[in-house]
């Protein structure tokens, strides 16, 4: 930690780079560093918030955590090939909750055990990553409030769930939040809205697809 904070205090100005999303605890916008390893740091406060390494980490300007008591402004996170977007909340992502976790009742995750070869090998990923925390998929877990609100249904082919693509129009589509899996919407799709009602024999959330009048799928132009 002290090695993250020694480079984001003697960083060069040019460095920093611009303002690229507030922080919901001083209101201060967070500077970006690309690093490695990539951190958002407020200068006012000299608090390092990590993120994650293996995608891109993008502006959301405007958006908002609901989290109560955390307000962050949040970005968004791509990664994959072809893209899949997810909310991304820095002080969350530094921050889990246990209740966010799938597997937790209650009780936080047990860590593994590992011997001396297993943090060996884990000690030379990390300096060979620059630091950065490698994250494949999600960075959050499926329960978290920002990935609740955009999830549709289970997916079938992994432990995770299929969620509106945050980078939203024009190429509409639901991600997994665990393998590759995408869901593309027809073309001439508008607008998808994911809403509160589930159907009631699976439990799956009610989606609302708006299409453009001249390239709607259905005949009648609906």
């Amino acid at each position: 930690k002290m090695d993250i904070l020694f480079g984001s205090s003697f960083a060069k100005l040019e460095d920093v780079g611009k303002p690229f999303t507030r922080c919901g605890l001083s209101r201060r916008y967070l500077q970006y560093i690309m690093g490695p390893p990539t951190r958002l740091y407020n200068k006012y406060t000299e608090t390092v918030y990590p993120m994650p390494g293996g995608g891109a980490v993008k502006q959301w300007t405007g958006r908002k955590c609901t989290v109560p008591d955390c307000n962050f402004e949040l970005c968004m996170y791509s990664v994959g090939n072809p893209e899949r977007t997810f909310p991304l909340c820095p002080y969350c992502f530094n921050n889990p909750r246990r209740e966010w976790m799938p597997n937790s009742e209650g009780e936080a995750p047990q860590p593994e055990v590992q011997d001396d070869d297993e943090e060996d090998k884990k000690k030379e990923e990390n300096i060979r990553s620059g630091g950065r925390k490698l994250v494949l998929e999600c960075p959050h877990p499926d329960l978290h409030p920002i990935v609740e609100e955009l999830t549709v249904a289970p997916d079938p082919d992994s432990d995770g769930v299929l969620v509106l693509d945050t980078h939203f129009g024009p190429k509409w589509r639901l991600v997994s939040t665990k393998d590759p899996t995408i869901v593309y919407f027809p073309k001439g799709t508008e607008r998808v809205t994911v809403m509160d009602k589930r159907d009631e024999e699976l439990g799956f959330r009610m989606i609302r697809v708006e299409f453009n009048a001249e390239s709607t799928p259905y005949k009648d132009g609906t």
